[in-house]
């Protein structure tokens, strides 16, 4: 390989890298900025928890001891650089260190998020293959109409729709802050219906495409059973978009699944992130923007590469770029 071909093989991967760097840069800023642009702080949070009416000196006494009297840019500063040094810092709310809250925590929200992209991937592949072949059915009608209903339904709402049907009207699982399977079932379906809702609307559109390819005729042609040119060919063919449709939804899910584990009280980085934010503890939302936004890039940087892997014509396309 010659030094012009690394060079060129080289560049992209600097440029996704710098991109990224500036992506985390900007969402911890703004999320610093946001906490501390908040009418309260953790000061009188603590002061207001504890039954106490704080004088003007014991706010300044209590601001000094969290470090909240510093002007902002030297609370980032300092803050960014704990965080080169592997310290991110200690919750103004517990008093414990931040890397602890997020390492108990981190476990159940991996769990809540691959079980719902699971669930999400095994519900829209085959409505979404079905419905492309029987394309304006009866069953294809159905699942359009109910697709388009979760869609517009966000998944806190679904959330709390589950949460009273089953725990309050039939009373048939007590979810509430358990942590066992009973307690990840109903927030894996809230946060995976709109999910599976919006992914099936998507890749039945990719598979519309594909049905209609002119490879698709040919292979009718020669007398490939349909079922084979759908399961093999067409999902085969799909597997690009669907990687990149998942990928997004990924993100979707870090994004809606903190209301849902509050909802439900599932002790994942979205739950401790609720009551970091009510409680104005900057340290811990900085450092929890910074893990949804290394874990996001690293999710779309795998689903990059596997795309590239399925496709290599991928790669001669950014390179020609």
């Amino acid at each position: 390989m010659s030094k012009k071909s690394r060079a060129t093989g080289t560049a992209p991967v600097l440029a996704r890298l710098a991109g990224a760097l500036v992506v985390v840069f900007l969402v911890t800023l703004v999320a610093f900025l946001l906490s501390y642009l908040s009418p309260t702080d953790a000061a009188v949070r603590s002061f207001a928890e504890a039954g106490v009416s704080p004088t003007e000196s014991q706010l300044a006494e209590k601001r000094a001891e969290l470090g909240l009297d510093r002007p902002f840019a030297e609370q980032y500063a300092g803050w960014v650089a704990g965080v080169f040094r592997g310290d991110l810092g200690t919750s103004l709310r517990s008093g414990e260190p931040v890397a602890e809250v997020l390492l108990d925590a981190l476990p159940y929200t991996l769990a809540l998020a691959l079980s719902s992209i699971v669930l999400t991937l095994l519900v829209s592949v085959p409505l979404a293959l079905t419905c492309a072949y029987w394309q304006g059915g009866p069953l294809d009608r159905a699942v359009q109409a109910a697709t388009y209903l979760f869609c517009s339904m966000p998944s806190f709402f679904v959330a709390l729709l589950l949460l009273y049907v089953f725990s309050v009207r039939l009373r048939t699982l007590d979810v509430l802050s358990t942590r066992d399977l009973a307690g990840i079932l109903l927030p894996t379906v809230a946060t995976a219906l709109p999910l599976s809702a919006w992914l099936t609307r998507q890749l039945r559109t990719v598979a519309l495409g594909q049905l209609s390819s002119a490879y698709v005729d040919g292979l009718r042609a020669r007398g490939v059973p349909e079922p084979r040119i759908v399961l093999v060919h067409v999902l085969k063919n799909s597997l690009v978009p669907l990687l990149t449709l998942a990928g997004t939804a990924f993100g979707m899910l870090l994004g809606g699944s903190a209301i849902v584990e509050g909802i439900f009280g599932w002790p994942g980085l979205g739950f401790e992130s609720i009551k970091a934010v009510g409680h104005r503890d900057y340290p811990f939302i900085g450092a929890y923007a910074l893990v949804a936004a290394v874990v996001y890039l690293l999710v779309n940087a795998a689903v990059d590469g596997a795309c590239r892997v399925i496709d290599p014509s991928i790669e001669g396309e950014a390179e020609d770029d």
